[in-house]
């Protein structure tokens, strides 16, 4: 069923008002109904392992803000070096950060 669910009316009108409310995240993020996957992966420029390292070497600490989900961020992370293999780091959904700043 073609534009039905909790954004099937977003247009470019009402966009920004169904999008940046903060507190509408839980509910956007919940009661979907998958339809599909499609899975493509953009290669990781040659360049940036070494950058991430040499902000750590400089006492940088790098993060990753991403649009993606969090399994898929953690998977680049670990591939390019902000987040160690063990998992010794920490990630966050946008719902969880948005949480740490009020408990």
């Amino acid at each position: 069923m073609y534009g039905a669910g909790k954004l099937g009316d977003l247009n470019a009108d009402n966009i920004e008002a169904k999008l940046t409310d903060l507190n509408k995240y839980n509910d956007l993020e919940t009661g979907g109904t998958f339809l599909g996957i499609v899975c493509i992966k953009d290669p990781v420029r040659e360049e940036v392992k070494q950058a991430i390292e040499d902000c750590k070497t400089a006492g940088i600490r790098v993060i990753m803000i991403t649009g993606d989900s969090k399994e898929t961020a953690v998977a680049i992370a670990k591939e390019i070096g902000i987040i160690s293999e063990d998992g010794h780091n920490t990630s966050f959904t946008g719902t969880d950060f948005e949480k740490l700043s009020h408990d």
